[in-house]
């Protein structure tokens, strides 16, 4: 018999903490499995205080100091060990193996900072990002991003997905700091340019040196009218940091959306009405992307600048209606991007008319 009267109380759903990168260090010092960690004290249990991988935390963790300050710091890492390598092809297939184990990590530093490793390294992360014709064909899309530190002033190479910063001293840990002084935004969209880490010195540098890490897109701390900070805020290939993480964002959480979307709805109906049940993961993610700032948005309205075209029923063919499968959502969107320089001008005057 049902009652007449049904109290219902729920306690409120809490809002859920960002997104934060998720990144492992790799040593070669010798094999550990992969764990995770939230404090230098632990990492210092397992890795002693002189491994590289506690010098990396440490860099990357003690950013309170950086300029600018984030907000929040990095408290969370992932590590593993592997044999020491024959060769850079060795720790590349090493990675690969790792993958199989645990492949829940996207940004990722090692010990290793010799060209030939780098060199390696940098093609694994630019091949890590699958093309339209692999994603079709079902390889899942776990991409990555690596960086890394070099005392070699000439290194050259176009590698996607990898930022390679110069140093005059390994031991500052640059990659690292680097991380943990712009990481703690994620995902929030900021430029990886005119920060400073804390513990990172300017290196000494004659004109012909500079042109030649700007020529190939290396990062670098400058030092310009006493004004210390990283230049250029670029991945190998010429790309923008800040560009390539905005955009892997938006693929991770879409696709997440849209998941989620299918599996929560018992039927969604092949009409007009489902494909727009679909196309609500889409508007949803590129508005978070826009509050972002990875999208731009419209000055006068707020809104992110951006249009997706969704299918209407009538548009599908015969075999796409019989496979259940929509016809595609094409969608675009201005990047929100950043200002990395100003020239100005003025004239003084004894009056002003």
């Amino acid at each position: 018999m049902s009652k007449d009267i049904v109290v219902v109380v729920s306690l409120e759903d809490r809002t859920s903490a960002a997104d934060a990168l998720d990144i492992l260090l790799v040593s070669t010092a010798g094999v550990k499995p992969a764990k995770t960690y939230t404090s230098l004290a632990d990492i210092e249990k397992d890795w002693t205080k002189a491994s590289d991988i506690y010098l990396k935390a440490a860099a990357m963790f003690y950013q309170g100091k950086a300029i600018p300050t984030p907000a929040s710091l990095i408290r969370k890492v992932t590590t593993v060990g592997f044999a020491t390598p024959e060769s850079p092809e060795a720790l590349v297939a090493a990675l690969v193996a790792f993958q199989q184990i645990n492949n829940d990590w996207y940004l990722f530093l090692t010990d290793k900072s010799d060209d030939a490793y780098v060199k390696a390294l940098g093609k694994f992360a630019e091949e890590s990002e699958p093309s339209e014709a692999e994603l079709t064909a079902g390889l899942e899309d776990h991409r990555k991003l690596y960086f890394a530190q070099t005392t070699n002033k000439a290194y050259a190479s176009k590698n996607a997905r990898t930022i390679v910063i110069y140093t005059e001293d390994l031991e500052e840990q640059a990659d690292a700091a680097w991380v943990g002084a712009v990481g703690p935004w994620y995902p929030q969209s900021v430029t990886w340019k005119f920060k400073l880490p804390a513990g990172l010195s300017a290196p000494t540098l004659s004109e012909s040196e500079i042109i030649a890490l700007e020529t190939n897109n290396m990062n670098y701390v400058t030092s310009e009218y006493k004004k210390n900070y990283i230049k250029n805020g670029t991945c190998m290939d010429g790309e923008w940091i800040d560009a390539v993480i905005g955009a892997d964002w938006i693929a991770l959480t879409m696709r997440s959306k849209l998941y989620d979307i299918f599996m929560s709805n018992a039927n969604i109906p092949y009409t007009d009405a489902g494909f727009a049940v679909v196309a609500a993961g889409i508007f949803e993610t590129l508005n978070e992307a826009a509050g972002y700032s990875i999208i731009a948005e419209n000055p006068e309205s707020g809104a992110g600048i951006y249009m997706v075209s969704v299918p209407k029923r009538s548009e599908a063919s015969e075999e796409q209606a019989s496979a259940r499968v929509m016809p595609d959502i094409k969608w675009e969107a201005q990047l929100g991007g950043a200002v990395h320089g100003v020239k100005v001008s003025g004239i003084l005057k004894a009056t002003l008319s």
